[in-house]
């Protein structure tokens, strides 16, 4: 497998195995965190605490913070939201993300301009910085404000002057104060917001914000900017808030005014969501199409994305169909080309295509490529159609109301391939029911298999399921032509329906073809004649053609047989994920903190430009960490622990609206401990549903709770993560606050597997069958594709006389994945998606959790009995006790008796075969690949429940030897 894989996610920094070096890598590595977290942080506590919804706050791209120091915990007192708060908070968090975006198209715009502006203008001379002149004054800030004589006046409190000099100034007078404006817009929005949204709806009359007129608007968007037209909507509103008797005479100058920019304003943020929306879709469709890239644009109307359409790269069957991809035969030709009679090209009696790959035959001509059956190479000049799309294309809205169209973005030679017709291919009875709807609806999408005779029983549907030929408008006079083609499906009424151009298309034209193929008057002259000149067609070189002729890109072939599960990887490809994030700090030293700090999914790209309007620093990616959720009740504890064995740091939430500590919360704690995690913050949520007073309390109860023990002088920070409070902080603190671990890349890689599940959908072909999939935290080493690996213990059996044994499973990695991040590579920390050849049904429902995998032969001993030194607790943990009396005391390990063990990820029964002072050994239920000096927790059945008693550190114990596979 080829570096050229991780191409779909252009924004992130590509991975190459040819230019791996494990010894030069680190954590912080460019091709490393780009793709993966390297940190594992495990949000621990009570099932109700709000663990979810902090990863999703950190997870997403924009937060809302309150006031708070990096050197001190403060607890700040907030009163309930009401709803119109709360809506304003999500209108503004909209508003800023549609504003960012709408700027970041202006900079392109001007970058792409500036060049242009320089050779026809020259560079411009620097402008001086202009002196504040004596008799200008700075404002401090806006106290009140007024509409008088047909005017916006404001009162003004001077900068360095006392209160007897404020003044009343007119709107112009402010033109240079845009922050100071806006901060009095957004206090004022809090107060009025109620009766503004009503004043919005009272003046929307006449269709005001009907989709016509706000269409209409489009040419002005360019120029707006959404800040200030905000601005100016509320200040007209405020005007007519505030209409005294004496300023009626403009109120319907006002009301006009008022409208205006409404209208004005709703067609902006329209526009801006709406090319939002269609950036998302561009790239969905270049993850899907890995050919050469799609653009979308629509500078016609408001339309988004098309709703119920899923982008394919080939044709699949639906009911009652299949389509046969094993060629029973296959040329042997070394050098494919029209002097070769034996080759797959010359079954129709005339070679399909130039030394160029551009066609050279008429239309109606059947094509046949050579297929996977064949003895030549992939840069086969008779291998055309089956290479995929390389012509750039635009998916665009027409003017003429004819919906999507698409042009090129470059110069097509007559005869050159675009693009497969593609869909759900589907019987003819089918096809004639959904005729008729598509019929009633005005819709053309069906296209007859009629090549090999007249009854055409199959039909291409792409009206649900296509590419980007889905989009190819209808035209009598067409510059595209259909071709059948034949290559591994060999089925005479399966052909792939190939688009050729029949003439030379410039760049910026759009292409169309035919719908109905109806001949015309020069139909007759185009089947007596191949497409091509005679002078092209009767060209003898018969050389490879240049690398730039040959490299075309393939888009990517997938297994995928049915729409159920085409659907489902494409509707993964859009999914937000919220397990990993990318914290970013701005490369701008002026930049204040804590807003410096951001938060984004683990696609977002590396850097991008600082969201504060003031700032002119850029992003830039400093951590990539991996959230591992552990379940709060105590009967999920040992999955807690699971987790906590591959965990660098830890995040303790406490909810603000309960005492601390819960019995819960007492167990976390001691888990901490056990694991020996040295990095904690404790995160004091739902900071928005309590009083000052009593968080000021809970902070207290907190401080004691942990004093002496692993957490005590964790920073405390309060947060609200519903509201997403705060949240730049926490991204400071896990910055600053847990280092970067030390990782250990030479050695042969071990992973533990913590999850694995089998990834085909129920009624799936054997021949479609994939292998199974391991997740989990690599320990070592680094995992690469192609890998061949072991899994032990592997399959447990007993034998003849009851002991158990074991056989290793061997098998080769085939795919790394790192949430929907692509990797070619990777390396300790994070959650790792590993695809294998193993037997699927062994991996379904987590089968494989507790093995270990990875180099073959470098794996560590199966145990099936432990020697440990174990340490106890002194009392029960997650045991409510009435009044002030303590937990039970924890008893000493006796001989026979029942434990839960924790592994690694794995948790086994355990039985005491004997005891020595603080030794003990036990035999386990399971087997385990582990070593001396791993770590073991100790669970007891208390009351029903499997309560934490202890934990220990492995100092022998008895190992199989497996079985041979």
């Amino acid at each position: 497998m080829t570096s050229n894989e991780g191409r779909a996610q252009s924004n992130l920094h590509q991975q190459d195995l040819s230019k791996l070096d494990v010894t030069k890598l680190s954590a912080l590595s460019p091709e490393v965190i780009s793709r993966q977290a390297t940190i594992n942080i495990g949000t621990i506590g009570h099932v109700a605490h709000g663990k979810s919804t902090v990863v999703k706050a950190i997870s997403g791209v924009q937060t809302v913070r309150f006031k708070n120091e990096l050197e001190r915990n403060i607890t700040i007192k907030l009163e309930r939201l009401n709803d119109s708060v709360l809506r304003i908070y999500h209108q503004r968090a909209d508003e800023r993300d549609e504003s960012n975006f709408f700027e970041k198209i202006k900079k392109a715009k001007k970058r792409n301009l500036l060049p242009d502006l320089e050779k026809t203008l020259g560079k411009p001379p620097n402008k001086k910085q202009k002196k504040q002149e004596p008799e200008e004054f700075i404002i401090e800030k806006i106290i009140d404000f007024k509409f008088k004589f047909g005017k916006e006046m404001f009162y003004i409190k001077w900068k360095g002057w006392n209160d007897s000099e404020n003044t009343w100034e007119p709107i112009e007078n402010l033109d240079n104060c845009p922050d100071v404006l806006n901060e009095f817009v957004r206090n004022k929005e809090l107060k009025h917001y109620d009766q503004m949204e009503k004043l919005k709806e009272e003046i929307s009359f006449d269709n005001l914000l009907g989709e016509q007129n706000l269409i209409n608007r489009i040419d002005e968007i360019e120029e707006s900017d959404l800040t200030k037209l905000k601005s100016n909507l509320f200040l007209k509103l405020l005007s007519m808030i505030n209409l005294t008797e004496e300023e009626e005479l403009h109120v319907s100058d006002l009301v006009q005014d008022a409208r205006n920019l409404l209208q004005l304003y709703v067609s902006t943020r329209r526009r801006c969501r709406q090319l939002m929306a269609l950036r998302d879709w561009e790239d969905y469709l270049n993850q899907v199409d890995k050919s050469k890239k799609l653009c979308v644009e629509n500078d016609v109307d408001l339309t988004g994305p098309p709703e119920n359409f899923t982008y394919i790269n080939e044709s699949i069957p639906g009911a009652g169909v299949t389509i046969p991809n094993e060629p029973p035969i296959g040329c042997e030709c070394v050098a494919c080309n029209c002097r070769s009679k034996s080759c797959c090209g010359m079954q129709a009696g005339l070679f399909g295509y130039t030394v160029h790959k551009r066609l050279r035959v008429a239309s109606g001509t059947p094509i046949y490529e050579c297929n996977k059956a064949c003895k030549c190479s992939s840069e086969c000049n008779n291998r055309v159609v089956q290479k995929g799309r390389y012509v750039k294309l635009t998916i665009f809205r027409t003017p003429n109301g004819c919906g999507w169209g698409v042009r090129t973005e470059q110069k097509i030679k007559q005869g050159q391939f675009l693009c497969q017709y593609v869909g759900e291919v589907i019987t003819f009875e089918e096809a004639e029911k959904r005729g008729r709807e598509y019929d009633a609806n005005g819709l053309t999408y069906l296209f007859d298999l009629d090549f090999n005779s007249c009854e055409n029983p199959y039909v291409v549907d792409a009206c649900n399921l296509g590419n980007v030929s889905h989009f190819i408008n209808h035209s009598c006079d067409p510059n595209l032509g259909v071709w059948a083609v034949w290559a591994d499906c060999l089925d005479p009424n399966l052909p792939m329906l190939a688009l050729f151009a029949t003439k030379d298309i410039e760049a910026g034209e759009e292409i169309c073809f035919d719908y109905l193929q109806k001949c015309n008057d020069s139909d007759d002259e185009l089947t007596n004649n191949p497409i091509l000149p005679k002078e092209t067609i009767e060209e003898e070189d018969a050389c490879i053609p240049s690398a730039s002729e040959a490299n075309t890109a393939t888009p990517s072939v997938s297994p995928i047989k049915s729409r159920f599960e085409i659907q489902q990887q494409n509707i993964a490809l859009l999914r937000n994920r919220y397990a990993n994030a990318k914290i970013y700090k701005c490369d701008n030293p002026k930049c204040a903190r804590p807003t410096s700090f951001i938060s984004g999914g683990s696609s977002k790209d590396d850097n991008f430009p600082c969201l504060r309007t003031a700032c002119t620093g850029r992003f830039q990616l400093v951590r990539h960490v991996s959230f591992v959720d552990c379940p709060g009740h105590d009967i999920l504890m040992a999955t807690m622990l699971n987790g906590a064995a591959v965990m660098d740091a830890a995040l303790l939430l406490i909810a603000g609206n309960e005492s601390c500590p819960q019995p819960q919360t007492s167990e976390h704690l001691a888990a901490i401990e056990i694991m020996k995690l040295k990095h904690i913050l404790i995160l004091q949520n739902k900071i928005d549903l309590v009083k000052e007073g009593q968080a000021k309390e809970q902070h207290e109860q907190i401080t004691m709770f942990v004093k002496g023990t692993v957490a005590e002088g964790a920073p405390i920070v309060p947060i609200s993560a519903q509201l997403k409070y705060n949240i730049e902080v926490l991204c400071e603190y896990i910055t600053k606050k847990i280092p970067v671990p030390m990782r250990d890349f030479t050695s042969p890689p071990r992973m533990i597997v913590i999850r694995s599940f089998d990834v085909n959908k129920p009624g799936c072909e054997v021949d479609d069958l994939r292998g199974g999939v391991a997740g989990g935290s690599i320990l070592q080493g680094v995992l690469t594709v192609g890998m061949e690996i072991e899994v032990r213990p592997g399959l447990v059996s007993k034998d003849a006389d009851g002991k158990l044994t074991c056989r290793p499973i061997f098998s080769r990695i085939v795919s790394l994945f790192a949430e929907q991040n692509e990797l070619q590579f990777a390396v300790p920390g994070g959650l790792i998606g590993v695809g294998t050849k193993i037997e699927p049904t062994l991996c379904r429902a987590d089968r494989l959790v507790g093995q270990v995998l990875g180099a073959v032969g470098a794996l560590p001993g199966i145990f099936v009995k432990l020697e440990v030194s174990y340490y106890l607790l002194k009392r029960l943990l997650g045991v409510r006790t009435e009044g002030d009396k303590k937990a039970a005391k924890v008893q000493k390990l006796t001989r026979n008796e029942a434990l839960l063990v924790n592994i690694g990820s794995l948790s086994t029964g355990g039985k005491v075969i004997a005891t020595k002072a603080d030794l003990a050994k036990i035999a386990l239920t399971s087997p385990v690949c582990t070593e001396i000096g791993e770590k073991v927790a100790l669970s007891r059945r208390v009351e029903n429940h499997w309560r934490l008693i202890g934990w220990g550190q492995i100092q022998g114990g008895e190992t199989i030897e497996p079985g041979k596979n």
